[in-house]
């Protein structure tokens, strides 16, 4: 705004210097009354009627409900401006109809025309900023400019039959002229030194105070000159310049603006589009693509040149998921095309541009304007992973079943175990760290003698409780310790995978001798209280890992035991922790120095057992045996 009014002002104030310099120099001026001066004339004058013409239609044009009375004004008055000037030049000396009228009534319509131009001003400066509300506010005002225009009319044809003949009206529009110029410097300084109080818009002020500083050099060159001087030509083309600026402005304000700013939105939107995950493509009545976003183009693997504007649904959803034909009229886009209504499929497929399908899930909106489907919009995604996905999971639960079988096997093993009545006071706490135990241990009484194990198997899981049903058949077995590690070992070695060995404690003891047999597979020492000496005795493995060497051999090693003993068996999950830097099993020393031996053996093993989790700072993350024999 303030480059505009600078701008109007300089090149007023070059053309006040021209005619200035002009009247200094004593340049007479052209001969008013040659035909070159009236042509000049009468182009400038029709040219300044047909843009103050435009720029009326165009402000009524560009008027909507709740817009501003500005367009409303400028429609009127530049109508009214247009019109007097076209009267002012039809009655100018010198045109047809000069000769029913008088020179005195051309200038009435030149003067009024001024007139309303300065009133022009001053009603958009004092309008309130409030928004059109009336639905036929347009067509009234287009009824008062028209009866404006007639009323003014009018009074001038009654004026010129009522006054003097001798009364000449130029000399009254030289005075008007004059207030009409000292009104316009008036809105040039009221504008700028007190537009903060009349609270004007950015826009409005782009055109009321450029406007006015026009008019106002248009009236100090008028007033430079005498009327019909060829100073009125530089005036001319001073108010011409006032209103292409005008029209320019308004033309760029309300018409191009708009379409710069839909076209910005339209880019936002699709930069908008493009940033979603999803596919989205729409169709349009005739089943055509009308757009599609980069993540469709993408996972498509077409270009968007290459489908926008075509049948979609041949070149991307031809085939069904079967192999046979997908016609056209069965797919739910083009039935929501028919049917106005919203479709969701779960599971289906498109075609990409190599000739591969893949799987999506899509969902069809219509798009209804005006109570008429004008198309549908489709959002899909492709759902590979998803499927990949539920596969696992299925396989996860079938897996899950077969656990729960595997760990039934397990708990009617171990539940076997405690229903039988055992003749000494023995027991056992073990505990799963996830569903199946890797731990295993039974108890088998054989007359006097009682054949007892601990085992731990790496791997856990389904083969682990397997590998326990084996282990469990060779306990059955009346043999000697040395015999059942080694048919186990060649079991394990056999049938096993070579990542997978067992370590077991395998035992048997009589209860008249009392003497213990014993054989250990790479097991955790076993550890025997002496009751009498209070000291304890580690009990180390005789063999090597189970399952790791075919040929391994086993010794047996043989104890008496004194009453009052203690035997105590366990697996490396009471004493290992992944994050501990030794596995020496201080805290299991400590809880068993703090048992009390007085305690049942069962009752006895679940202590211990809680003990060494309490003194424990890390978490448990294996399974854990504790099998407690007492003499």
């Amino acid at each position: 705004m303030i480059h505009h009014a600078r701008g109007a002002f300089l090149f007023g104030l070059l053309l006040v210097a021209v005619v200035i310099g002009k009247t200094l120099l004593g340049i007479p001026d052209s001969n008013t009354e040659a035909p070159i001066y009236l042509v000049v004339y009468i182009i400038l004058t029709v040219t300044s009627s047909f843009i103050a013409l435009m720029i009326a239609v165009q402000a009524w044009l560009y008027t909507r409900i709740g817009d501003s009375y500005n367009n409303i004004i400028l429609a009127g008055i530049f109508l009214a401006i247009g019109l007097f000037d076209l009267f002012h030049l039809l009655t100018f000396p010198g045109m047809p109809a000069s000769f029913f009228t008088t020179p005195e009534m051309s200038r009435d319509f030149w003067f009024i025309a001024r007139v309303t131009e300065l009133g022009m001003l001053l009603l958009l400066i004092l309008q309130r900023r409030q928004p059109i509300q009336l639905q036929n506010f347009k067509g009234a005002s287009i009824l008062v400019t028209i009866f404006y225009i007639v009323s003014v009319v009018s009074l001038i044809f009654v004026l010129q039959a009522v006054l003097p003949e001798q009364v000449e009206t130029r000399y009254y529009i030289r005075i008007g002229l004059f207030l009409l110029a000292v009104g316009h410097i008036g809105v040039v300084l009221w504008l700028k030194f007190g537009r903060k109080e009349l609270k004007l818009t950015t826009f409005e002020n782009s055109f009321i105070l450029p406007i006015a500083i026009y008019y106002m050099f248009f009236y100090l060159v008028l007033l430079s000159g005498a009327p019909g001087h060829i100073t009125y030509i530089g005036a001319h083309l001073m108010k011409m310049g006032a209103l292409v600026y005008l029209f320019i402005l308004l033309y760029i304000q309300f018409g191009e603006k708009p379409y710069r700013e839909i076209e910005q939105l339209s880019e936002t939107y699709e930069r908008f589009l493009n940033t979603v995950g999803e596919g989205i493509f729409g169709v349009d009545l005739q089943g055509r693509l009308t757009f599609i976003n980069d993540a469709a183009s993408k996972m498509l693997g077409f270009r968007r040149d290459e489908l926008v504007g075509r049948l979609i649904h041949p070149i991307i959803h031809h085939t069904k998921k079967n192999g046979r034909p997908h016609y056209m009229e069965d797919s739910p886009i083009y039935l929501s095309l028919e049917t106005a209504e919203y479709s969701f499929v779960a599971e289906d497929q498109f075609w990409r541009k190599d000739g591969k399908s893949f799987p999506i899930e899509y969902f069809v909106q219509p798009v209804v304007e005006r109570g008429a489907t004008q198309g549908v919009l489709v959002t899909f995604k492709d759902i590979t992973e998803p499927l990949k996905l539920r596969a696992l999971e299925r396989e996860h639960q079938a897996v899950q079943v077969e656990i729960g079988l595997a760990a039934k096997v397990q708990q009617d093993l171990f539940d076997a175990m405690e229903r039988t009545a055992l003749p000494l006071d023995m027991g056992v706490v073990s505990k799963a760290f996830k569903e199946l135990n890797g731990d295993f241990y039974t108890v088998i009484p054989h007359g006097e003698e009682i054949v007892f194990g601990v085992a731990d198997v790496s791997g856990k899981g389904i083969p682990a409780a397997i590998q326990m049903t084996m282990m469990q058949f060779a306990m059955e077995l009346r043999e000697s310790p040395a015999a059942v590690l080694s048919k186990i070992n060649s079991f394990s070695h056999t049938y096993m995978e070579a990542s997978r060995f067992i370590t077991m404690f395998k035992g048997s003891y009589n209860q008249q001798t009392r003497v213990l047999c014993y054989g250990s597979a790479g097991h955790e020492p076993g550890i025997l209280y002496n009751y009498k000496t209070k000291t304890y005795r580690e009990l180390m493995p005789t063999g090597p890992l189970l399952g790791i060497l075919e040929d391994a051999t086993f010794q047996e090693k043989r104890l008496e035991l004194e009453e009052g003993d203690i035997l105590v068996l366990f697996t490396d999950g009471l004493t290992e922790r992944k994050k501990n830097k030794s596995d020496d099993g201080e805290h299991l020393r400590r809880a068993l120095e703090e048992a009390d031996f007085s305690q049942s053996a069962a009752e006895l093993a679940k202590v211990i057992l809680n003990r060494v989790n309490a003194l424990e700072p890390l978490p448990v993350e294996d399974d854990q045996t504790l099998f407690i024999l007492k003499v």
